[in-house]
């Protein structure tokens, strides 16, 4: 029984100097102070280049609007609730979001990001080990929400930064897989931010951001955030 619990002592201080360091590196500190957020660039789906801005402030706030064709796609999430406006589907009203976009709104809407204060959170946090992402060293950080979502963080062993998350999320009873890249990282205030991420599914890209500037604690009317 003491061998198992001085392994599991090492394992949790690994876990402890790895989360130290990502936090070093991608500027943790000032994250914690930061009050808001806005990111312009542009997605890549299916063909199509939508330019698109996205906006967080704390608590939980978050606003993301796409142009394509002269109309604007845009979702909302204030904390607690979530509309989706998309003229595409003929519809100029809000939509209120379902359970499982609400969930995932939220996990999103988390400016200091799962691994910040994840016991408090109620998450479960382990390093799993040690792997290769297309041919650089990570350690691979596994996370488990309270809503049993899975999330491997893929931090780079030399860096510090996520380069890949791969999730397996519970989607309307089912779970759904995919694996988001990071890459292109640029420094802002302080803070590192990926300046490009690419999301595949069964191993084919299904759309990539590429962000072409951030603001931090710009000037953004409250309403914004509001139905």
């Amino acid at each position: 029984m003491a061998v198992f619990a001085f392994a599991g002592t090492v394992q949790a201080q690994d876990l402890d100097k790895v989360l130290k360091n990502h936090f070093e590196a991608i500027g943790q500190d000032k994250v914690l102070k930061t009050k808001g957020i806005k990111m312009e660039g542009s997605i890549n789906q299916m063909g199509m280049e939508i330019p698109f801005k996205a906006m967080q402030v704390r608590p939980d706030k978050m606003r993301t609007e796409g142009t394509f064709q002269g109309m604007t796609f845009i979702q909302v999430y204030n904390g607690e609730k979530g509309w989706t406006i998309n003229p595409f589907t003929g519809s100029s009203e809000p939509q209120p979001m379902g359970p499982d976009e609400l969930k995932s709104m939220k996990q999103q809407s988390d400016m200091d990001g799962m691994l910040w204060n994840w016991k408090d959170k109620g998450y479960k946090v382990e390093l799993v080990g040690k792997e290769d992402v297309e041919g650089t060293p990570c350690y691979n950080l596994q996370v488990i929400t309270d809503e049993n979502d899975i999330f491997n963080y893929y931090i780079d062993a030399d860096s510090y930064m996520v380069l890949k998350v791969a999730s397996a999320v519970v989607v309307q009873g089912n779970v759904s897989e995919s694996e988001t890249y990071m890459s292109n990282y640029m420094q802002v205030g302080g803070m590192a931010f990926p300046g490009t991420i690419e999301t595949k599914s069964n191993g084919q890209t299904v759309m990539t951001m590429s962000f072409s500037n951030v603001e931090v604690d710009p000037a953004m009317d409250a309403a914004l955030f509001e139905m």
